[in-house]
């Protein structure tokens, strides 16, 4: 249920076609106005030892990090925006074996001869940065329908560059 609901917020992007990763260029937005100036402060602050603690001390609970406690869809959404550079992964993991896999559906949509449109590289590589809009909704269909995107899922959670998306996702109640 975990990687369905992780799913279902990858389909969504890829839906909107938000899932195309750019070239990381683009213009920066106008400056803002400059602040006031701050004063200088200096504090001193002096105090004798404490007395000595507990040695060692009890156990916590194990397995918290940012987005354990939050209901399934606030969780997988906080493991998305806190591992986003793993959400590219996925999504290019999603793309190959739902779009670009040979026996995909998606494959005549997303494999294609013309370089403009091909998000399946000759070199196993998938080229998000075309624009392939039918490669999309087919890849975003095949998502939520099929077992592509399970197999996709797993791939990442086997994947150095990908793993900590699929931890912090399978932490999701």
């Amino acid at each position: 249920m975990k990687a369905f609901s992780f799913a279902a917020i990858l389909v969504s992007v890829c839906a909107m076609a938000a899932c195309k990763v750019g070239d990381g260029t683009g213009s920066g937005g106008a400056g803002g106005d400059g602040g006031s100036g701050g004063s200088d402060t200096t504090a001193t602050t002096s105090g004798t030892g404490g007395e000595g603690g507990e040695a060692g001390g009890t156990g916590g609970e194990g397995g918290g990090d940012e987005c354990s406690g939050l209901e399934l869809e606030e969780c997988t959404t906080c493991c998305s925006d806190a591992h986003s550079s793993e959400v590219e992964v996925l999504t290019a993991l999603n793309y190959l074996y739902c779009g670009c896999a040979a026996t995909s559906d998606c494959a005549a949509e997303c494999d294609t001869t013309d370089a403009a449109s091909d998000v399946c590289g000759d070199d196993g590589e998938v080229n998000l940065a075309v624009d392939n809009p039918n490669c999309d909704a087919c890849v975003a269909e095949a998502s939520s329908t099929g077992t592509c995107y399970d197999d996709a899922y797993t791939a990442c959670g086997e994947d150095d560059d990908c793993k900590a998306l699929t931890a912090c996702s399978d932490k999701c109640e």
